[in-house]
């Protein structure tokens, strides 16, 4: 039984003497299994592959502290993982100790305006539990399988965000635990330089445990409308007409390329409802400049779910758990957008994409972002470009084009002003550290 760590050989210890930092009482438990250790020893992009000497399955929030305090005296890098959803291996660490907070998954309170759920919990959860009461969060992501602490961490930007920003700018209270392990609870109004120095820093400044979010009214139903556009410049007009008159209550882009059709742009809107009231299409559509238009009707759970299908379509595949996803996204001012989005696109085609690949694109007013730490452009209008690309499996050159690829569109959208969504830049960084 391992019992702490010793600081002189660098080995993990079951007898405690001279140099063996003690492990502390815990609810949970530090494991050190095969199962654990190769689960956290890879993520989503399945590209980085750094193995853990332990993960710690926290029982209560105190236990991620006490786990920190350790790590800080063993000389143990500790990384926050939730749902692994990260490319790059941004929750590894060679040797040092992964805190899985799928461990914890608590909802603490749900009430008329918030609902406080450990950081564990999927957002999938969180729907679950507030559309009973009908509610539900203004911004979600895309896809629900993530983690409330590691959306936050991240900044979280949605279909929602024309209208209200950040998930991170939606946060009532956060309880975290600090780079030296303190278990401590931060607001707008209590610590509110960590609380606002912990949204959207990929966990730089401390480790979300729980959150406590703002909720609002959720519709009944809703009409989705899928407006496809042939060329470009239509597509992002129309989008930025969009954003500024607010028509639907989500919108997003989206750039797909077939061989036969080459690139086609689409607009998936939701005008929401409850019946028996419905949608005005005339109203919704005029001005704007697509080619084609389909609408369906369906029920708000349904559609906050729309992701399923296709992520259970490519687990078939085998591509979703299996195969490399070199994905890039980054925040591009609104003045350069068009211009290098279409160079960008110039260069790509659905090899460069892969299986189940896509480009997201969508705009947000820069203001929005109220979370102050979170990555941003000093644009009024800040795009969302993301190329979400899947390599083949065991084909390393692949990889490495896409990887090349994405670092080149890193470094002219930094040149011009912009930012990596996933990764803040140093001088980013810098801006944040001296507030704690």
């Amino acid at each position: 039984m391992i019992v702490g760590f010793d600081t002189d050989a660098r080995v993990w210890s079951e007898r405690p003497g001279p140099g063996v930092v003690e492990l502390p009482a815990l609810r949970g438990r530090l494991a050190f299994g095969e199962a654990e250790l190769a689960a956290a020893a890879r993520d989503f992009g399945n590209q980085v592959h750094r193995r853990p000497g332990a993960v710690l399955l926290p029982g209560e929030s105190a236990d991620v502290a006490a786990i920190v305090r350790f790590g800080r005296q063993a000389g143990l890098p500790v990384v926050p993982r939730g749902a692994g959803h990260a490319a790059d291996g941004q929750a590894q660490t060679r040797s040092g100790i992964v805190v899985d907070l799928t461990a914890l998954t608590a909802v603490h309170a749900l009430g008329a305006d918030r609902i406080a759920i450990d950081a564990g919990a999927r957002w999938s959860a969180v729907v679950n539990a507030t559309l009973r009461i009908g509610l539900v969060p203004p911004v979600l992501p895309d896809y629900l399988e993530l983690t409330v602490g590691g959306l936050l961490s991240a900044g979280g930007l949605g279909g929602a965000s024309h209208r209200h920003g950040s998930a991170a700018g939606q946060v009532l209270e956060l309880e975290v635990v600090t780079p030296d392990g303190e278990l401590t609870t931060c607001s707008a109004d209590r610590r509110s330089e960590l609380f606002d120095a912990v949204r959207g820093t990929q966990g730089e400044h401390g480790i979300i445990t729980r959150a406590t979010l703002t909720l609002v009214p959720a519709p009944h139903s809703g009409r989705r409308y899928l407006l496809t556009h042939r060329e470009l410049g239509p597509f992002l007009a129309d989008q930025l007409r969009l954003m500024a008159d607010r028509r639907f209550e989500h919108a997003i882009g989206q750039a797909s390329h077939t061989d036969a059709e080459g690139w086609t742009y689409t607009i998936d809107a939701l005008a929401a409802y409850d019946p028996p009231g419905a949608p005005d299409d005339t109203a919704l559509l005029a001005g704007l400049g697509h080619a084609e238009v389909r609408a369906q009707d369906l029920g708000y759970r349904e559609f906050l779910y729309r992701v399923a299908p296709f992520e259970a379509h490519l687990r078939d595949l085998g591509s979703w758990q299996d195969h490399p996803h070199p994905r890039c996204n980054v925040l591009l001012p609104g003045r350069h957008a068009e211009a290098v989005i279409a160079d960008t696109l110039a260069d790509i085609t659905a090899d460069d994409l892969g299986l189940g690949g896509s480009v997201l694109l969508y705009p947000f007013p820069t203001s929005l972002l109220r979370a102050p730490a979170m990555p941003a452009t000093a644009d009024p209008v800040t795009w969302l470009f993301g190329l979400q690309r899947t390599a083949p499996p065991k084909d390393p050159e692949a990889v490495d084009r896409m990887v090349r690829a994405n670092e080149a569109l890193r470094a002219t959208v930094r040149r011009l002003g912009g930012t990596d969504y996933t990764y803040p830049t140093a001088h980013h960084r810098s801006l944040h550290r001296s507030a704690l």
